[in-house]
């Protein structure tokens, strides 16, 4: 597989054919200035952009028409100069150019219409795969590979699955046994069309050199879609936080990623809210956080910018970035060749994963709610899809959403017996048909109530959670009755669901005092919440949720969680282990964010402000026993205190990132 250097930028050019003087300012030397201020030493650049123009001179496409320069081998010859790598872009999925000459290489929707004429968008315009422009890219790429064939890598852009109505689609649909006026066969027949652009354009990427990078961009790692995926010689992690992905959102797919063969990098921006924003800058602090989150789960890191059209590379951009990168420099020999230290996993509820997804910010709220209390918690944890192994974790989460196949059943079933734990919530333990528990929690299912919302209650058993009187928890819950276990949590029914016959304030009816079935179980083995708690959080955030999430952790584990800190809930923990180098290197991150305005209707979450927090404790379970703590990459020791099971220090301060070295 591919190895990426640590210190990237995507250096996005989009440019229209109505802006004269393009690359007009390019000069080598400055060129190379910005890439040294910045700290850069891979950047991804241009051969051919939405518009559909090329930025060299070109036997397939067109040039772009006000381009009098081989603009991408001037770019090139600037960073081989220097030691900068600069994989080459091609936009696959998006050419205006092709589009407009020729109509029928657009994707036809459903109702007949290719798109909206007059909808003012970034693009709307897709293109097909399954017409004659799949043979116009592949010959674009081989161009491009044939004129460099030292090229570091191809980056491919805006892939993803199209329902496709055009005649000739139709008609191969029917030829292949596809029904057009069934849905999911339209669907089957976009993810045939898809693997033949996979195949097609990876072999033009590496038809020079067969070990060429290469990798297909469709602004989300589809989890589980391992067929599509193989692709790829490494995978890019696109998650500008400020662009509507959150602060969340990277975590999550870096946790899948982290499980998978593949080096990756995390991709965000420079901009304040996302791609194309000329003149738009986010403060140093933000990117600082941003490149120490990426370390943190095991990424390498790229910056996305957009060049000026006339070919000049803004300096204040790059020193944006240098104050980022220069401590990225500083840490790299403690981020390369890590594998996680986790023992506990989110097994994702996302069926189906064979399929391709892609598309920006996608989310899966059950998968999103148990990662952002792991995250709360500072629980290390991976995420699995559904083809992983479960071995060499303590304990595993299966959202609601989770189907219990027969299969799933037999692998939850020998997990369980070798000395597993499990918190499940909904329907996760449940049959596919949903009529009985396919792994029994000490509880036998009676049904599923249609009271909405109902009502937590602390018990003995969640003695951390501050709120003793009723709780409310929206959506409806399994009717359990326990068995063998003991109630976690117990539940109450509100007085009545909310209609226009009945109601009650302004939201719901409170809480009945009658007795009724309980809201969480737990014996040795299995917490299990009758609610969809995980996706109640993801959607209503109630931290006592968390609580008591955290008291059945608590219980399974008998107290002994991987970490134990004093960091708020907003800082995060992280542990990764380089074996060659026999060390783990625990990660501490800290920002405060704030949402201000809005972009595309949704708030933009941005850090300015990068405040120290001072006498950490931290205490970790390890497989290993510890024999040196340090601060790196500064160097300083730290007094620490060996168990058993872990080792205990206290960090002095830090701020936004601090690499802890515990050598073993």
């Amino acid at each position: 597989m591919h190895h990426l250097r640590f210190r990237q930028v995507h250096l996005d050019f989009h440019t229209s054919g109505l802006i004269p003087g393009i690359g007009e300012k390019f000069d080598k030397r400055r060129f190379q200035e910005a890439l040294k201020v910045g700290h850069v030493n891979s950047i991804t650049l241009f051969s051919k952009c939405h518009h559909g123009y090329s930025y060299h001179p070109t036997k397939i496409g067109q040039m772009h028409p006000h381009l009098k320069t081989d603009l991408l081998a001037r770019q090139i010859d600037a960073c081989r100069e220097i030691n900068v790598r600069c994989p080459i872009y091609l936009s696959a999925g998006l050419d205006e150019l092709a589009a407009f000459a020729n109509p029928t290489w657009v994707v036809k929707k459903k109702d007949g219409t290719l798109y909206k004429p007059l909808e003012v968008e970034w693009f709307v315009r897709i293109l097909r795969f399954n017409s004659p422009y799949l043979a116009y890219l592949c010959a674009q790429i081989e161009e491009v590979c044939q004129r460099w064939p030292d090229n570091d890598g191809i980056f491919l852009d805006i892939i993803g699955t199209h329902r496709d109505y055009s005649d000739d689609a139709l008609q191969e649909m029917k030829r292949l046994g596809y029904n057009p006026e069934n849905d999911d066969d339209v669907q089957r027949y976009a993810e045939e069309v898809l693997y033949r652009y996979f195949k097609a354009t990876t072999a033009a990427a590496q038809s020079v050199n067969k070990d060429n990078p290469v990798f297909h961009n469709s602004g989300h790692i589809s989890l589980g879609a391992r067929k599509a995926l193989k692709f790829n010689t490494h995978l890019e992690l696109e998650s500008l936080p400020t662009g509507g992905w959150g602060y969340d959102h990277f975590p999550m797919s870096a946790r899948y990623v982290i499980t998978q063969k593949w080096d990756f990098l995390g991709m965000t921006g420079k901009f304040h809210n996302t791609w194309g924003e000329f003149g738009g800058f986010k403060r140093p602090a933000a990117l600082r956080y941003e490149c120490g989150a990426m370390l943190a789960y095991g990424a390498k890191c790229s910056i996305g910018d957009q060049l000026h059209p006339d070919g000049e590379m803004n300096l204040d951009t790059y020193k944006l970035i240098g104050a980022a990168y220069a401590e990225v420099e500083q840490k790299e020999p403690w981020c390369d060749y890590v594998k996680p230290v986790a023992k506990i996993a989110i097994v994702s509820s996302l069926q189906n994963q064979g399929v391709w997804r892609g598309g920006h910010g996608q989310t899966f709220l059950a998968d999103e709610g148990a990662g952002r209390m792991l995250l709360e918690l500072h629980q290390p944890f991976v995420v699995l899809d559904e083809h992983a192994a479960w071995t060499g974790f303590d304990l595993l989460i299966l959202p609601e959403g989770f189907v219990m196949t027969p299969d799933k059943a037999a692998q939850a079933k020998k997990f369980l017996a070798a000395g597993g734990r499990i918190i499940a919530a909904g329907s996760a333990l449940l049959n596919p048909e949903q009529s009985a528990f396919a792994i029994d929690p000490g509880a036998k299912l009676l049904g599923r109530t249609t009271n909405n919302p109902d009502y937590l209650m602390a018990t003995p058993l969640t003695p951390d959670v501050p709120v003793k009187s009723a709780i409310v928890i929206h959506g409806c819950a399994y009717e359990i009755k326990p068995t063998t276990a003991k109630v976690l949590v117990d539940r109450r029914e509100s007085y009545f669901n909310r209609t226009w016959e009945h109601y009650c304030s302004h939201q719901h009816a409170p809480d009945a005092p009658k007795q009724v079935s309980p809201a969480a179980t737990v014996n040795a083995k299995i917490a299990y919440f009758a609610h969809d708690i995980f996706s109640a959080y993801r959607s209503y955030g109630q931290p006592l949720y968390r609580d008591f999430f955290a008291a059945a952790l608590n219980r399974l584990l008998n107290g002994k969680l991987p970490v134990e800190t004093n960091l708020p809930t907003t800082a995060r923990v992280n542990v990764m282990e380089q074996r060659k180098e026999k060390r783990y290197v625990a990660h501490l991150l800290y920002a405060a964010t704030s949402t201000r305005g809005k972009f595309n209707g949704q708030p933009v979450e941005l850090i300015e402000d990068l405040i120290p927090l001072r006498d950490v404790s931290v205490t970790l379970r390890l497989p290993r026993k510890v024999k040196t703590v340090r601060l790196v990459p500064a160097g300083d020791e730290l007094a620490f205190t060996a168990t058993k099971d872990g080792v205990s220090f206290t960090v002095p301060e830090f701020t936004a990132h601090q690499m802890v070295e515990l050598g073993y």
